[in-house]
């Protein structure tokens, strides 16, 4: 009969298995050439915001941003669709060089 582990052994055993499956998520994801958002509810707060004179607005998370230059710095491709037409989602993705709108 094999002795019980300790709570070492078993921290051990787990840092290990946490690290086999990063590697293999980092090995995935160097196979990645582009992704695709969706605007409302992914990059923006899914609110609706207008004006009195009907002006739209969205709030977008400047972490988001940063993600997706962080995605451009690696070479993957990014692109963004939306079910409503909108100068605030052109704006925002010119400003974060994404070219497929």
């Amino acid at each position: 009969m094999q002795p019980m582990p300790n709570s070492a052994d078993l921290a051990a055993s787990d840092h290990l298995g946490t690290a086999k499956n990063l590697a293999a998520a980092i090995d995935r994801a160097t196979t990645v050439k582009a992704v695709i958002f969706d605007v409302d509810g992914v990059l923006t707060d899914g609110g609706l915001y207008r004006s009195d004179d009907g002006q739209e607005f969205k709030r977008f998370h400047s972490a988001d941003g940063l993600g997706i230059r962080m995605l451009h710095d690696t070479g993957v491709k990014t692109a963004v669709i939306t079910g409503r037409e909108s100068n605030v989602v052109r704006h925002r993705c010119k400003e974060l060089q994404i070219e497929h709108v």
